[in-house]
């Protein structure tokens, strides 16, 4: 669960370390902090059968847990007990990602999608049923700009707007894909679904057209999940303008007493800093070790305009 204030938060079972909290225990009953994200702005997590990923405001991809068919994208089969970098997706521009099982399916803002983890009914769509280690672009679905992607146990949706089809790939045994009973279908195909809103399960996948906010909720191999049109989840607290612009307005004291709230709310957290002076224009999907990703320029703006506001300016 990822707090409006920026923290991510993790319980229950930690049988292969898929909390992220770095401890030995298998089952954690408490909410527990993931430490080692701190300060990084988060838009979105995903939990698999015995992993999770995570992606942030920026792009950047984290991994942890279950790793025994690569499902983490690491380049190896070992275990982490601690969100490990996906280095391999650097500048990839993901916005969304998805867990089946054993496997993982990222997206790009450019409607790439990649996938990696086990492949052994095909559900990483790169014809064949081999594991792969690190992630693989979906050759199939080249120039096809997916705007939605989702993960069942073991098969894999992707939306594509422009056709309005939806293709799918992986294992077909209760009919979940719309092709015949134990069909394996190891390339993307056009699928008779309805688009839009998705709720995907361990063996089944529906697709509707509601447009709302997405959310995850994952009950042991279970997913579900409602996608927005550009499948975004910022639920983090961010400075917006139009709010900045209500801040140094004329203010009742009840209205003061819930801009103090959200200022403190904002102000105190590291991610959420982070996240609302990230560079514009794509600029922020570059964030590195070696560009910060922050646009100081606007940072500089927002301190000039809450300045012509002493009760605000002192607030912050």
């Amino acid at each position: 669960s990822v707090h409006e204030g920026g923290e991510l938060f993790t319980w229950g079972q930690n049988t292969h370390g898929q909390l992220g909290v770095g401890s030995q225990a298998t089952l954690i009953l408490q909410p527990q902090p993931v430490k080692s994200l701190k300060g990084i702005p988060l838009a979105q997590i995903a939990a698999g059968g015995a992993h999770s990923i995570v992606v942030s405001l920026s792009g950047a991809v984290y991994s942890w847990g279950k790793n025994d068919f690569g499902q983490l994208g690491l380049g190896d089969t070992e275990d982490r007990g601690c969100p490990s970098y996906v280095g391999a997706l650097e500048h990839w521009k993901t916005v969304f990602i998805s867990c089946g099982a054993d496997h993982t399916a990222v997206l790009s803002k450019e409607g790439l999608v990649c996938t990696f983890g086990a492949g052994g009914a095909g559900q990483l769509g790169h014809n064949s049923t081999q594991n792969e280690l690190t992630p693989r672009v979906v050759a199939e679905l080249l120039g096809a700009r997916v705007s939605q992607i989702a993960c069942g146990r073991q098969h894999t949706l992707a939306y594509v707007p422009s056709l309005d089809k939806v293709y799918s790939f992986g294992s077909d045994e209760k009919v979940q894909l719309g092709e015949q009973p134990d069909q394996l279908v190891p390339l993307p195909t056009k699928s008779p679904v309805n688009t839009g809103k998705s709720c995907e399960g361990n063996d089944h996948s529906t697709l509707y057209n509601d447009i709302v906010q997405p959310v995850i909720l994952s009950i042991s191999s279970y997913i579900f999940m409602h996608f927005t049109q550009n499948s975004y989840l910022n639920g983090i607290a961010t400075l917006k303008d139009e709010e900045v612009d209500a801040w140094i307005s004329n203010l009742s004291l009840q209205r003061w007493e819930s801009v103090k709230k959200n200022i403190r709310l904002i102000f105190s957290s590291e991610a959420c800093i982070n996240g609302s002076f990230l560079e514009k224009r794509d600029k922020h999907f570059k964030t590195s070790k070696e560009f910060l990703g922050i646009d100081m320029s606007e940072v500089q703006r927002f301190y000039k305009k809450i300045s012509k506001k002493p009760l605000v300016y002192q607030e912050v």
